[in-house]
């Protein structure tokens, strides 16, 4: 599981996030919804450690998350996975080194017919051809480049699997095919996905869990469905003059 317990965290005189509390259990699909600058991402660095809170605790898998502690740390970032909103590629390397850069880096007792294998099988997963691998980042459209990350993050086995914005930037069409993308990993691999993104429409299409944050707190908790009959729906569709009917 992952468990954060009362956390806030405060960035000069704003607070982002107010006593947050919440469990996320093996095997769902959480999305975390809210407005820009609500503290969506930050919450989300929290999990792997890249921003630390001001106050309360983080733990992943029975273990507490503490920035300050190297090789815990590095523990932890080996059971998540986090996709960030732009592609981060290397466009010096081909996409088949970009995609076993962390995978050699972590496990050195792999053979380079296993590390092959196993880049292969990933770029599979994402819908990619073996084509790819001997091209260069720069000459693929963006969501190619999204999947090759995600591949890249697939490629060290995490249990958890962190996306912050992944269909930023993206047309309807490859937005679509991410999202089917990222419900197909949740269920063939049986990893935990916490998404975050201000897309109601994707969350209520592959999420199993909606979160909604505002102004630092969290004010909604619950599944698509409860989500829909929710007055807070209902407050979201007055704000952007949108209806979202499933």
């Amino acid at each position: 599981m992952i468990i954060l317990d009362k956390i806030s965290k405060s960035f000069g005189s704003r607070k982002v996030l107010d006593d947050v509390s919440l469990t996320i259990r093996e095997g769902e699909s959480v999305f975390i919804l809210g407005k820009s600058g609500v503290g969506k991402s930050v919450l989300l660095k929290h999990i792997v450690g890249l921003v630390s809170p001001d106050s309360g605790t983080v733990e992943v898998a029975d273990r507490k998350v503490n920035p300050s502690n190297a090789n815990e740390l590095a523990l932890i970032r080996q059971t998540c996975g986090l996709v960030f909103q732009f592609p981060a590629l290397l466009d010096s390397v081909t996409v088949f080194e970009n995609v076993c850069f962390g995978l050699r880096a972590r496990d050195l007792t792999l053979s380079e017919t296993e590390i092959e294998q196993r880049v292969k099988e990933k770029v599979k997963l994402v819908g990619l051809s073996e084509k790819v691998l001997t091209k260069y980042p720069g000459v693929l459209s963006f969501g190619a480049q999204k999947r090759v990350s995600i591949a890249r993050t697939l490629a060290v086995a995490p249990r958890y699997l962190l996306f912050d914005e992944p269909t930023t930037g993206m047309d309807p069409i490859a937005t679509t095919g991410l999202n089917q993308l990222i419900r197909k990993l949740t269920s063939e691999l049986k990893v935990t996905t916490v998404v975050v993104s201000h897309d109601v429409k994707s969350a209520l299409k592959i999420g199993s869990r909606i979160i909604l944050l505002e102004e630092g707190k969290i004010v909604f908790d619950g599944t698509p469905e409860e989500f829909r009959t929710s007055k807070v729906k209902l407050a979201m569709e007055f704000q952007l003059g949108t209806q979202y009917e499933f």
